[in-house]
């Protein structure tokens, strides 16, 4: 299995950590993942500068994809292979359309950069030149978006992966209450024990997952 967590992912962990006033040491507990709790709405998506950044470049380069989608003959070869997937999403049911994008994007190149100063990638150039685990789900995020899935049912998380003791993210989604974890190997799993998520965010807002060593699940709720 590819190498799952960078030490890139511990910036957004270390910003998100401060937009809740947590400090990166702090402990946490976990709770089941829910779409859900109110309690864990942090902050609209735009104040994590980083984030809204990622989205306005993707923005930008959404006409040279919907050109592509709309004309065979106009795509640039880094998209082909992209829009023959969301050809065949169209009359899909939901979990297939999410296999169909995971088994896709697993099948890009694993790329870690060497730099301090991670470069999160858009969905076109993730597809052009790979990426790591955050550029996986990212790119995960917004193709899940282009085939028809909803922005509230499908958010990037950031987790405390145990197997490789880094932080690590994966996409997570919702399909009919179920919520399913894709990583950057294998199918959508509906289970998982390898990691905790702490923060996850998507065009909408920003939700903590974290709760303070100090505050029990029963002070919580």
């Amino acid at each position: 299995m590819a190498q799952r967590g960078t030490n890139h992912v511990t910036s957004a962990l270390v910003v998100l950590a401060l937009l809740t006033g947590l400090g990166a040491a702090s402990a946490w507990s976990a709770a089941p993942y829910s779409f859900d709790a109110p309690d864990q709405y942090l902050t609209p998506a735009e104040d994590y500068q980083r984030w809204a950044d990622l989205a306005a470049r993707h923005r930008s380069q959404s006409a040279a994809i919907d050109t592509c989608l709309d004309d065979a003959a106009a795509c640039p070869d880094r998209l082909r292979g992209y829009r023959e997937i969301v050809v065949q999403a169209q009359h899909l049911s939901a979990l297939r359309k999410l296999t169909l994008v995971n088994r896709f994007i697993n099948t890009r190149r694993w790329h870690i950069e060497r730099s301090r100063h991670d470069d999160w990638r858009t969905l076109t150039d993730f597809l052009h030149q790979g990426g790591d685990c955050e550029d996986y789900a990212i790119a995960k995020y917004f193709a899940l978006r282009q085939v028809g899935f909803a922005a509230d049912d499908v958010r990037v998380g950031i987790s405390w992966d145990f197997e490789t003791h880094a932080h690590h993210a994966v996409t997570v989604v919702r399909i009919d209450d179920q919520v399913y974890f894709l990583d950057v190997d294998g199918s959508p799993r509906r289970n998982q024990t390898s990691y905790r998520l702490l923060f996850s965010i998507n065009e909408i807002a920003i939700w903590d997952h974290v709760l303070p060593a100090h505050i029990s699940e029963g002070e919580r709720s």
